[in-house]
């Protein structure tokens, strides 16, 4: 009770009425020693402090526990989290440490928001060693990190490397002019890494030539789920890939990646969880037989694979490393070189004869688009599961011709490879062009539509302003009868649409569309677009309404064939 009465309890009631206070010098007693009572009132300003602190928690946003707003801040990381800005390693969200008291505690406690290291910021770098704690690591060494501004960061992240979990490293400072591993970053890559899940070499402009990339962390990577590689390529035993998701190689437009087949299908075998595989810039060649005399048919079982992008390649190595991929489950990009074989028949990446698992079997809908101006055709469609795009160009010291003179075997080629016996939807198209198609011949037709049992809509779009097109021999083929049945090609077509063919015929479309229609298998619908109607004003003068009369519905607004959605690899 002496306490209480010697020192009663301070409460809110007395701060808030400044004219009941007893204060020296102001509205009380004259106070001798000044100066004591100054300190004191110095004295104060923490009390003050810890008032505002105390006003503070009575704001609603208080009323959060501090681990539901840990995962608040961890949100600003998350859209700050592209390892190749020039912002990465910069903590642009240690603002939130400067807002109270109790958000700097719950901030600087909480090791996941300073995981981000920059060579490009060395005080926020060693700031974030310290405060992650035991947090796993993200490390960018920028390009213009060197000896002079770096070997310090690098020296004292040595020590954490078992906690790093993504690094990126320019690839000239893996290579530099004369092959060698810049000096102060040789520990670094040297130093065990247990826990790295990311592994990115990536671009900078610079001359130099392609490399294989040299043994790291002691050629042991056991957690190493993503790895993209800018002009350099993996080898065996210079790491591991036992647990890799994301296999990216890229090289350089004058200076591509070069791999042996038996090398890719190496490296293919020690992924057995892939699921996306990408190259870019990078060709692979078969100088020696996969298999010696007397041994299996070397094949590699991938299920997790979904994705396979595969450029510049020629078309026999291509199909050669299908065939020994079985890979249900992928969608596959392949930008190839056209081939001729010795029995005329052209390659374009695909395998004679595909298994039962392969990614392009069951194909439901594609389109056909030349490219004659460019020397190339594209070939882009869809399974029952997965989209898939080829694009198959003619080479610049090819003897094989222009794509106007060839396009028709091309065409004969591709139906008679792939699988199109469940096939619905089928569009040709050829990009603006001054030449015509040769080679497109009545008997050619039979045999493409032949593979088509199941076809429903034929689209044909021309962009050229020849007087060529596809529509007239096309036609031509539908309206053959088998000589043994005595059927029509493509029973189930019941949509046609025509945009920009010059070759059109009404009369000739009438016929088909009434011979159809008494066999008992009618077009429903006929959709052009063709510059005989551009300027008609009364379209009852022209011969849509004895076209109405054998079609359901005529009409002179073809709808745009949708693109086959194939999103871009993000390296």
């Amino acid at each position: 009770m002496s306490d209480l009465q010697e020192h009663p309890r301070l409460t809110l009631a007395h701060l808030l009425h400044p004219e009941h206070w007893d204060l020296p010098e102001w509205n009380g007693p004259h106070l001798d020693d000044a100066a004591g009572l100054i300190d004191k009132v110095d004295k104060l300003d923490h009390s003050i402090a810890i008032l505002r602190r105390y006003r503070n928690t009575l704001r609603p946003i208080h009323r959060l526990s501090p681990d539901i707003l840990a995962l608040i801040f961890l949100q600003l990381v998350d859209g700050q989290d592209d390892p190749l800005s020039s912002r990465f390693g910069s903590v642009p969200w240690a603002y939130v440490a400067h807002v109270c008291y109790r958000w700097r505690i719950i901030a600087l406690a909480c090791a996941g928001l300073w995981t981000q290291i920059g060579t490009m910021y060395p005080a926020a770098a060693l700031a974030c060693l310290e405060r992650s704690v035991d947090a796993p690591l993200s490390l960018v060494v920028h390009a213009v990190a060197d000896a002079d501004n770096s070997t310090h960061i690098i020296n004292r992240v040595r020590p954490h490397m078992h906690r790093m979990r993504h690094l990126y490293i320019p690839w000239t400072h893996i290579h530099d002019d004369d092959g060698n591993m810049a000096a102060f970053l040789s520990s670094l890559l040297e130093a065990p890494a247990p826990l790295l899940e990311t592994f990115h070499v990536f671009h900078v402009r610079a001359d130099g030539r392609c490399f294989t990339l040299p043994t790291v962390f002691g050629g042991n990577t056991p957690c190493l789920r993503v790895l993209k590689m800018s002009y350099c390529s993996p080898q065996i035993g210079r790491m591991t890939f036992g647990n890799l998701r994301h296999l990216y190689i890229r090289g350089r437009k004058r200076d591509p990646i070069s791999l042996e087949v038996s090398q890719l299908l190496d490296i293919l075998e020690a992924c057995p969880k892939l699921e996306v595989l990408v190259t870019v810039k990078a060709r692979f060649f078969q100088d020696q037989p996969l298999e010696q005399e007397g041994e299996r048919f070397r094949q590699i079982r991938l299920d997790s694979l979904r994705r396979m992008d595969i450029s510049r390649c020629a078309a026999p190595v291509v199909s050669n490393l299908l065939r020994r991929l079985i890979v249900p489950n992928c969608q596959l990009s392949m930008d190839v070189w056209i081939e001729r074989r010795s029995d005329f028949r052209f390659q374009f990446g695909v395998p004679d004869e595909l298994c039962e698992e392969h990614p392009l079997r069951d194909i439901r809908k594609v389109q056909v688009e030349y490219r004659s101006s460019a020397g190339g055709v594209v070939i882009q469609g869809m399974t029952s599961i997965h989209p898939f795009s080829i694009i198959a160009m003619i080479h610049s010291g090819s003897d094989i011709g222009d794509i106007p003179t060839v396009s028709g075997p091309i065409l004969l080629s591709l139906v008679k490879t792939l699988d199109l016996g469940l096939l619905t939807e089928f569009t040709i198209s050829e990009t603006s062009f001054y030449h015509p198609h040769v080679g497109f011949s009545k008997d050619l037709w039979v045999q493409v539509l032949s593979r088509m049992p199941l076809l429903c809509a034929l689209h044909i779009r021309l962009g050229s302003i020849s007087e060529s097109g596809f529509c007239r021999v096309i036609l031509s083929a539908l309206s053959t009868t088998d000589e043994i049945t005595g059927r029509l090609l493509c029973p189930n077509l019941d949509t046609i649409t025509l945009r920009e063919d010059r070759t059109w015929s009404s009369l000739q479309l009438y016929k088909f569309a009434k011979t159809r229609k008494a066999q008992g298998h009618p077009l429903k619908r006929l959709s052009l677009c063709l510059p005989h109607y551009e300027n008609v004003e009364d379209m009852a003068e022209t011969d849509l309404a004895e076209l109405r009369e054998v079609v359901d519905v005529v009409d002179l607004d073809p709808p745009m064939s949708p693109r086959i959605e194939f999103s871009a690899a993000v390296w």
